[in-house]
């Protein structure tokens, strides 16, 4: 599938720590090195705008099995959360430069598949 954003993060403390999120048409990645995380569009529940991600989760990769969150954490200002439908993490957060643009991306897929599936159960 096509690549329709890309995002790579260039902060001095991450110089030889690579990081980026890309979104598909299909699905979001996610990477922090060395964990690479992939959500298919098809199982985003809900994806909204979060004002701050707490200071006590820290930078990078960090996870909390208790709610089955994932953090990507480049910075603690605003960031999106996608809750997920399957899988074992079931709210992914993703810290981007602009999660109003990020988020409308993938809504705009999200709503393209949506469609698809309508036109592929009336064929039938």
């Amino acid at each position: 599938m096509k690549l329709v954003y890309e995002e790579k993060h260039h902060k001095p403390w991450l110089l030889f720590i690579p990081s980026y999120f890309k979104v598909y048409e299909d699905r979001i990645e996610a990477y922090f090195w060395p964990y690479k995380h992939v959500t298919p569009i098809s199982e985003i529940e809900e994806i909204k705008i979060v004002e701050r991600i707490p200071w006590y989760v820290g930078w990078g990769l960090r996870i909390d099995p208790f709610k089955k969150k994932i953090y990507f954490a480049i910075h603690h200002g605003r960031s999106v959360e996608i809750k997920r439908r399957n899988g074992y993490w079931k709210s992914i957060i993703l810290s981007v430069k602009n999660p109003e643009e990020f988020a409308s991306i993938i809504k705009k897929y999200q709503n393209n598949q949506g469609k698809m599936r309508q036109q592929d159960f009336f064929k039938e």
